[in-house]
């Protein structure tokens, strides 16, 4: 074997690994952006079902109920609507992007109802209805 050849030959090899990091890099980046993105909507979701589940309890207990929440300035970072309407609630993340709605299983007297990111919410019960007013 010449010189000149196994200089040849390890460049090849170099070139061969060089193009599999390039590879997977891409795939890691791909996978990373994926799972952030994941995450910010299981984030939205999250809140979205915390919400619900406080109307929710709230439509099944006494008079007399009184709960309060406080909401988050953004998630993630990102600005987010949330509102309720007849009896669905939804959240829309991040803000003229994704919707995602869940159904009310309670009448909330007081609609509609759009929150105010960073503001606390009292959700009472009083007299058989459901309330939900910015403390």
């Amino acid at each position: 074997m010449k010189k000149s050849q196994v200089g040849i030959e390890f460049l090849y090899f170099v070139g061969i690994a060089i193009v599999i990091l390039l590879i997977y890099l891409g795939l890691s980046s791909t996978y990373l952006s994926f799972t952030t993105a994941r995450k910010d909507k299981l984030t939205a979701i999250n809140l979205l079902e915390q919400i619900r589940n406080e109307v929710n309890l709230a439509g099944r207990v006494e008079n007399g109920y009184s709960r309060t929440i406080k909401l988050p300035t953004k998630i993630n970072g990102a600005n987010y609507n949330l509102k309720i309407e007849g009896r669905e609630i939804n959240i829309e993340f991040p803000v003229g992007e994704n919707t995602y709605a869940r159904i009310l299983s309670t009448d909330v007297n007081n609609q509609p109802i759009t929150f105010i990111s960073g503001n606390s919410y009292e959700i009472k019960k009083e007299n058989q209805e459901v309330t939900i007013n910015q403390k």
